[in-house]
């Protein structure tokens, strides 16, 4: 108890990462300002989920980029956000019906923009190779795991993903989190030492957020961002536990929240289509 009470304080102090299970979710880059995280990249410029917008989001200074996994029928863990092809390509078809090669056929770029045509769909061993290249050691993931199914998923998808991680030794600069909330404890059976969070939308805003956080072993919270209040977050600091809101675009918003405590404790962070936006907010001080 008393190691726990002298890290809180010290995360408090942006001193040092929030650790969890041996891992460390995120060192704040300033103190009192929450990491800042690409939402699928850099979103609103690039095609999400793609090497571009991967790119861009470094470029622009985000400390972490998420992104959707999924698996391909013949089990490569691809990192795109919806069931089917459709939104984002050219082409159709369910993830999980189709291959790897298969689904890298689609040209996830050109509804982006004639300058983005031919960029593919990425798998996740692509993306840790460009961060690897051109993360300077700060870039981390985050990695949302996307189950397409009814009730609980099987294990596949977090196996897979695992495995690759590993064999890139890349276990020690992501952090996981779901919808699916039952898979948390599963992943942290697997690999203790990965950070883990709880995504809640305002459909299932929890009444205890700290006791739903603790009912599945995870790290931190990753509230839609209009659920977050100073009580919330003053709540969840308060047992030591981050908060991680997506999405936030708008520069007030991004304000209210920093006014609401978010960026206090080490491992807050914000998930945004526009990472430069709170780049530059970050550089003004908050202001």
């Amino acid at each position: 108890m008393r190691l726990r009470l002298i890290l809180g304080a010290l995360a408090a102090a942006g001193a040092i990462g929030f650790a969890c299970g041996g891992g460390v979710l995120m060192t704040l880059p300033s103190p009192g300002f929450p990491a800042v995280h690409g939402h699928r990249g850099a979103s609103a410029v690039a095609p999400e989920n793609t090497l571009a917008a991967f790119r861009r989001a470094i470029e622009m200074g985000a400390d972490a980029l998420e992104m959707d996994l999924q698996l391909t029928k013949d089990g490569a863990v691809v990192v795109v956000h919806d069931a089917t092809l459709e939104r984002t390509t050219d082409r159709s078809g369910r993830i999980a019906d189709l291959t790897l090669a298969e689904v890298q056929q689609a040209d996830a770029g050109i509804k982006k923009g004639p300058a983005y045509r031919g960029e593919r769909i990425p798998t996740l061993d692509q993306v840790i190779e460009l961060v690897q290249a051109i993360g300077g050691g700060r870039v981390r993931l985050n990695l949302e795991l996307k189950y397409h199914v009814q009730g609980t998923p099987p294990p596949d998808l977090e196996r897979a993903a695992l495995a690759v991680l590993r064999r890139a030794g890349f276990t020690a600069q992501v952090f996981l989190q779901s919808f699916q909330h039952a898979v948390l404890p599963r992943l942290t059976a697997l690999e203790p030492g990965i950070p883990t969070g709880v995504l809640v939308g305002r459909r299932d805003a929890p009444r205890d957020a700290v006791a739903l956080v603790r009912q599945f072993q995870a790290t931190y919270l990753a509230p839609e961002f209009r659920l977050v209040t100073g009580p919330l977050v003053s709540a969840l600091h308060a047992a030591g536990i981050p908060v991680v809101a997506w999405t936030v675009n708008e520069p007030a918003e991004m304000q209210r929240l920093l006014a609401d405590g978010v960026g206090r404790l080490a491992g807050d962070g914000i998930i945004s289509d526009h990472p430069d936006r709170l780049v530059a907010l970050r550089g003004a001080g908050g202001r």
